[in-house]
């Protein structure tokens, strides 16, 4: 099996067989900072890390960069040049892209350059360069068995154990990017460091819950046909400048898990967990649901979804009234 970049570059930090350029960009911001911590890791471990590093921000002229680049290392092996946000991989800057691109060609192998960006177009001539002749790593967010790993892995660097169904339970309650997650550990392992354990309820107890479990939340809600209660969930939601068509998608999200689950009454957690793609913490709280609601319900609810993502979208009715009409149907 082909190795992962992400896994490559560890590979060559530990080795230190590194390429001349590197770019990082991708969703999972947590994972980015701890490369480019690794990155500068790596030099410090040559010589003086403050004379051998330069770090450049958006709108850098090209010149300078590869100014910076042909500058001799320190007392040191090599020299690294970090550029964030540059602009270079995306429209706008054609020019100073294909300048950059021809200096790329012909690094001083005592020069390492890392590119770091939020806006990469990978038809851009710079980025088939850069993944020519050195590295292009997109940090996506792990497979959720891969997270729930790194979970428990942290947490017992804190000194407490976490159970993989805990740290699945986590990811559902926490949601969002790696480096939230990270806060709540934080939290957590202060909050069990004298039972060196954690568990669910201790999750609920101190955790700030994400979009993801509080929209789980409006379901039960509306299960329990208390209008009302969903309404003010949505509320504080919209307060909390979440987007309305996020929730609407996790809303018609969880309808579909729910009726999965309905279809498939008689078969195992593990089986119906298997089927639907998601951890079986989840398909007990569906299977708990899917009690409140008939099939057909269930059907009409997830057509009424895509309905009013349509009006949304086409300008036909708002999005807060839309969710708004939707919860007000299903709640009572």
């Amino acid at each position: 099996m082909k190795e992962s970049p992400m896994k490559k570059l560890a590979k060559n930090l530990a080795d230190g067989n590194l390429s001349n350029c590197y770019l990082f960009f991708g969703e999972e911001k947590y994972l980015i900072n701890l490369y480019e911590n690794k990155m500068k890791d790596f030099i410090a471990s040559q010589g003086e890390a403050s004379m051998n590093t330069d770090v450049f921000w958006e709108k850098e002229s090209v010149s300078n960069i590869l100014a910076a680049l042909e500058t001799m290392p320190f007392f040191s092996e090599y020299r690294l040049v970090i550029v964030k946000n540059s602009g270079l991989f995306a429209a706008g800057r054609k020019e100073d892209s294909q300048t950059m691109a021809a200096g790329l060609k012909d690094l001083p192998e005592s020069s390492i350059i890392l590119f770091i960006e939020d806006n990469v177009d990978k038809r851009n001539a710079l980025y088939k360069t850069l993944a020519q002749v050195g590295q292009a790593i997109d940090f996506e967010r792990p497979a959720e068995s891969d997270l729930a790993a790194w979970i428990v892995r942290e947490m017992k660097s804190q000194g407490i154990a976490l159970e993989k169904q805990g740290a699945l339970y986590l990811i559902r309650a926490i949601g969002g990017s790696m480096e939230n997650i990270s806060q709540e550990m934080t939290k957590l392992a202060a909050y069990c460091s004298d039972k060196k354990a954690a568990a669910e309820a201790d999750i609920d107890k101190i955790c700030t819950k994400g979009l993801e479990l509080r929209v789980f939340g409006l379901i039960d809600a509306l299960a329990a046909k208390n209008a009302a209660k969903a309404l003010k969930i949505f509320e504080n939601l919209m307060d909390a400048k979440e987007s309305p068509i996020m929730v609407l998608s996790l809303i018609a999200r969880q309808f579909r898990l729910i009726l999965g689950c309905s279809q498939m009454k008689g078969k195992s957690q593990s089986e119906i967990a298997a089927a639907l793609s998601v951890p079986p913490f989840a398909i007990r709280e569906c299977m708990k649901q899917a009690a409140n609601f008939t099939e057909s319900t269930l059907i009409q609810a997830i057509k009424d979804c895509l309905e009013a993502d349509v009006g949304i979208k086409t300008g036909r009715i708002g999005d807060k009234l839309a969710l708004e009409t939707l919860i007000v149907k299903y709640g009572t």
